[in-house]
């Protein structure tokens, strides 16, 4: 029997929970600098691949936060793939101000500088990209920059060809929730992810399924 709505099938969540659905994924950690304020990290999970000639990001920022007023000063930012040792920067640059404290310092983390941009990579990062502002637009208060790709780094051995390799120490982020026992206390979850855990899938094996003319034309 064909359902007659959505909900014979699926519970209903909210706006902000439907974010849940598009987890794990690796968060960024966006550095920013500039001649008056100096590096800052922000947590950032408004970020996507926006283009490949150039290859650019688009982040989104908010126009109240301290790396608003930094890109404005300095148009480049970095985006940091955060290591699972990395979790303690990820929750506090996601819920304290740069205007307030000096995150990079109050968590002692170490820095390399940018090869083509005037801001700081973090050293204990998977990988690190180098991204210069292009363009930019304003939609409900945010900032949206693309950030043109100068050049991005990852640790030795951290790519298993195009692949995020599951040997690295990936802090693959499932969101925040309050925890059980204390709703006062707010928590970030991530998944212990290792190399048998990875599976792949041919592309091959779901066109033997289409009908001969089409897989004759789509190769």
């Amino acid at each position: 029997m064909v359902p007659s709505d959505a909900s014979e099938v699926f519970d209903e969540i909210t706006e902000m929970d439907s974010t849940a659905l598009f987890k794990p994924k690796v968060v960024s950690l966006v550095v920013t600098n500039s001649e008056s304020g100096g590096p800052n990290i922000m947590t950032a999970s408004w970020f996507m691949l926006a283009g490949y000639d150039p290859f650019r990001y688009l982040l989104s920022v908010s126009q109240r936060t301290y790396t608003y007023e930094l890109i404005e000063e300095n148009p480049e930012f970095v985006l940091a793939a955060p290591s699972g040792e990395m979790i303690d920067a990820l929750s506090l640059a996601g819920t304290v101000s740069g205007r307030d404290v000096d995150k990079i310092d109050h968590l002692g983390l170490e820095t390399v500088p940018g090869k083509d941009v005037d801001v700081p990579l973090l050293a204990n990062a998977i990988g690190n990209v180098e991204c210069s502002v292009m363009d930019s637009f304003e939609f409900e208060n945010c900032t949206y920059y693309f950030g043109s790709v100068e050049n991005a780094y990852v640790t030795s051995g951290g790519l298993d060809g195009r692949i995020l390799s599951l040997e690295e120490d990936i802090l693959a982020y499932m969101g925040s929730n309050w925890g059980d026992a204390d709703a006062d206390e707010k928590y970030r979850y991530h998944a212990d992810l290792e190399p048998d855990d990875l599976r792949r899938f041919p592309d091959s094996k779901v066109h033997e399924t289409l009908p001969e003319e089409v897989r004759e034309t789509d190769e």
